[in-house]
This record gives structure tokens, sequence and C-alpha cells, in this order.
């Protein structure tokens, strides 16, 4: 019986899963962060080699046959940078075949099980991705803090920022996102904020963090915040909307896949996310993902290899990946 290695290489760490093709997950892995933006290439390579030495000492291809890797990375977004990638890891061995895409697309398996639909991921940054029932692509936003991220948590942080500022002179109303933005930071005046901007220089870290405030703020019924998350929903499902366009769903039924920690501020955020898809695909329904974004590359090596994904391949998988613990040292088997 052949496996899948199925890994998540993302910005803060990288995942990876050994199965099977019934669903049975028999090992996790955690290993360093290999955004391909961030670490590039080289840094990719240099963390999934890695990885890969841990998973065959435990688990050697010689011996168990690994049909298929399937990875996503965080920042690969063209074919030349998958082909890079890909390339430098055929070459280590491990498996028959080595498929190398985005996060996007196994964000969207991760709560499709493989079939169609769109994601929208808000975290630090945003970005729509979505795939048809032909298996064309499409995606909306995901320019980066600098040129988009609408709706991103740092979107939202700087959101709440203008809003204390436009409070200070007059030009918004008084909002609690001041105090608390103040307390954040241990300064207790504007002034303190425009030092931390223009003189010590916030990282979109920094700014990011503040969609946390915001959320607590809205909570307690703070007009702004309520306002400034309700904008972030809609900019998310204007994005979404767009792939339906692009990709002819507007008038199919499919699921919205939601991922990232914008979307722990709750209904505000996915209300006015429906509410803007909803102009274009009316039949379109907001669904959270069951399974994690290596569950999802998994999911598409299962179908690479002819597998369908049916509720006991499912069963299975979900039964194992929560009776198996990661491991950022070596591997546990089930």
């Amino acid at each position: 019986m052949g496996l899948i290695i199925a890994i998540d290489a993302g910005g803060t760490k990288t995942d990876c899963v050994i199965g099977t093709t019934e669903g049975e997950i028999l090992a996790k892995l955690v290993s360093g962060p290999a955004n391909y933006q961030l670490v590039g290439a080289d840094g990719v390579v240099q963390v999934i080699r890695e990885l890969l030495h841990a998973v065959d000492g435990y688990w050697p291809h010689e011996k168990h046959g690994f049909e298929v890797m399937w990875i996503g990375i965080a920042g690969v977004d063209r074919p030349g940078e998958r082909e890079q990638v890909g390339t430098a890891l055929r070459n280590v061995g491990t498996a028959k075949k080595v498929v190398v895409d985005n996060d996007a697309i196994i964000a969207l398996a991760g709560g499709t099980m493989g079939k169609p639909g769109i994601v929208v991921i808000a975290g630090t940054g945003s970005i729509a991705f979505g795939v048809n029932e032909e298996g064309k692509r499409a995606r909306s936003g995901g320019w980066g803090y600098v040129l988009g991220d609408e709706g991103s948590a740092y979107y939202i942080g700087l959101k709440a920022l203008n809003s204390v500022t436009r409070a200070e002179d007059g030009r918004g109303q008084p909002t609690l996102l001041s105090q608390a933005i103040f307390d954040h930071f241990s300064i207790d005046s504007v002034d303190g904020l425009v030092r931390l901007a223009y003189i010590d220089g916030f990282d979109r870290i920094d700014v990011a963090d503040l969609s946390i405030i915001v959320a607590e703020a809205a909570e307690e019924g703070d007009e702004t915040a309520l306002r400034i998350l309700e904008q972030a929903g809609a900019e998310l499902g204007i994005a979404a909307g767009a792939v339906a366009k692009a990709l002819g769903m507007e008038g199919v039924a499919f699921p919205c896949v939601t991922a990232g920690g914008v979307f722990k501020s709750g209904s505000k955020v996915t209300n006015a996310l429906m509410r803007e898809l909803a102009k274009v695909a009316p039949m379109s329904e907001l669904v959270e993902p069951e399974f994690p974004p290596v569950a999802g590359a998994y999911f598409l090596g299962i179908r690479d290899l002819g597998h369908d994904i049916d509720e006991n391949v499912a069963a299975r998988a979900r039964a194992s990946l929560a009776r198996i613990k990661p491991s950022a040292s070596c591997l546990e088997g089930g």
C-alpha cells in the first residue's frame, strides 16, 4: 500500500502528515517556517529537506513507497516558483510524484475535502482563491499590506489607528479603541502613537495585532470597532465575489470556506462577507473548515492518486488526526 506525504509550509510553521489513501493518518510532524516570500526557494527546500530526513528515519521511502508528496507553500503563487521548488524536492527522491502549489489551494481543500469552491483567507494578510468544477482557478487580493490585503488583520489594525487620530481631532466619534490602544502600547496620548509610527517604527505584525483589540471593543458595543469589522468583512466578500465572477460560479451552489484569525471576530465579519458575496453568487454557502490545511494537502494527494474522498475516508482522517499528536523532533505513530 502506497503512502502520501502532505505538507503545509507556512509563515509560522510547517506541518506534515503521512497517511494512506483510505484516510488513515499514521504520523504528524511540525517543523519551522517556510514562507517562500520570506525565506526564498533555498530556505523552503532546506526546511522541507530537514523534515523529510526526519520522516525517512521513521518511514523509509525505499521500504514503504511514498506515492505522492503534496505540498502547499505560503507565498508560492507563480508557476516558475512552484517548479523551482518542485524540481529541487523531486531530486530528493522521497516520493514517486511531487506536487507543489500555494497554501490557498490546501486551505480550500481543508474545507471542501478537495472539491471545488472558494476560500477566503484573512490573517495578517488576505486573499480569496477559488477552483470551479472544470478545474479553472482564480484569485483576488493577496497583494500585500502596501498594495492591498483589504479585510486582513493589518487592514483592521490600520483602520483602528486611523479611528484614534480621527477621534482626537474631531473628524470621528470617540471610541473605546483610543484608550485600549494607548494601554496596549503603554503610552498616554496620540503623540505617543506618532512616535511609534514614524520614529520607533511599527512593523506590520504590530499593526495586525491590534485587530484583537478591535474585536474586544466590538464585543463591548463600540460603534467604531463594529464598523471596522463590518468594513473588513465587506472587503473580503467583494474579493470572493470577484473570484466567483472570474470562475463563472454566479449561478451555482458552492462552499465559501473561511480561514484565518480575522474570522475569530465573529458574525460581524462573516455576515458582511456573505452579504457582498450573495450579490454575485446567491447560492454560495459559508463553511468553516473542519480540517486544517495540511489535511487539505493530504486530500489532494488522495485525489491525485485517483481515489475518491467519501465519508468513510473523511471519518478515518478525522479520528486519526485527533488521536495523533505532532512532534517538533520526531514522528509519533498511531
